[in-house]
This record gives C-alpha cells, sequence and structure tokens, in this order.
C-alpha cells in the first residue's frame, strides 16, 4: 500500500530578504540617533570658513562679565560703556569674528542682553553664549 500525501504539508522556509531590510532598518535607525545624540550637547556657532588651508583660523573673542561688574575683552579689562566701541573695532578689522559672551550665573539677564545688544547692533554676525555642563 502506498501512503498519500494529502495530509502533509510542505516545511516552512525562512525569508531572508525582509530579515535583510529589517537589520538596514535598525542599522540607519542607530546611526541617526547616535548623530542627534552628539549634537544636542554642542552649543551650536556658526565659525567662519577658510578657502584654503593656508588660511589662519580666527579664533572667537570671549567677553566676560564677573560678579563685581568687570568686563573683560579676551582678558584685558575694560570699562562697560567703551564695549561698542572694541566690537565695532573688531569687526571691521575682521568682518567674520566669533564673539563667545561669558557671565557669571550670579549676573543679571538685563545685563547680558546688553553685551548681546552692543554686539548686533555693531555687526557681529556669530556669536554664542558659554555654559558649564550639567
Amino acid at each position: 500500500m502506498k501512503r498519500s500525501n494529502v495530509g502533509i504539508q510542505k516545511e516552512p522556509t525562512i525569508m531572508i530578504i525582509p530579515m535583510i531590510d529589517i537589520v538596514f532598518f535598525l542599522l540607519v535607525f542607530f546611526m541617526m540617533s547616535t548623530l542627534y545624540m552628539n549634537t544636542e550637547q554642542q552649543i551650536p556657532l556658526n565659525l567662519p570658513k577658510a578657502s584654503s588651508s593656508t588660511a589662519k583660523t580666527i579664533e572667537p573673542v570671549t567677553i566676560s562679565l564677573t560678579t563685581t561688574h568687570k568686563m573683560y575683552i579676551n582678558e584685558r579689562e575694560i570699562v562697560p560703556t567703551q564695549l561698542g566701541q572694541e566690537i565695532q573695532q573688531l569687526v571691521t578689522q575682521e568682518p567674520q569674528q566669533a564673539f563667545v559672551v561669558r557671565a557669571s550665573e550670579d549676573i543679571a539677564y538685563k545685563e547680558v542682553i546688553d553685551i548681546l545688544d552692543h554686539l548686533k547692533t555693531n555687526g557681529a554676525k556669530f556669536v554664542s553664549v558659554a555654559t558649564e555642563r550639567k
């Protein structure tokens, strides 16, 4: 007697193409998520671009304001009323000059806004505010 194959089903096969698609999707997902994790922790600053590799890089000018209301440009103390003139002089020498504003956390918000206002009205294009990571 011969057995009939009526009740026997084919063995299931593993489809490899959908598995490859899922693996590539996961790879792209993790790559993109790690890129976003890196940029969240940085302070955005548009630095000037050099046209050749021999061009000197422009160091950002740091404007600091202490709790005793003393103002410094890079490490040179200035009178706060001279800030606009100093910024204008730096911007005329180098139009792509970047500025970093550093102020003690005890300083009033208005004083930092005044510094940012001076930077904007005197032509500074690249401005960033320095903070410390928590």
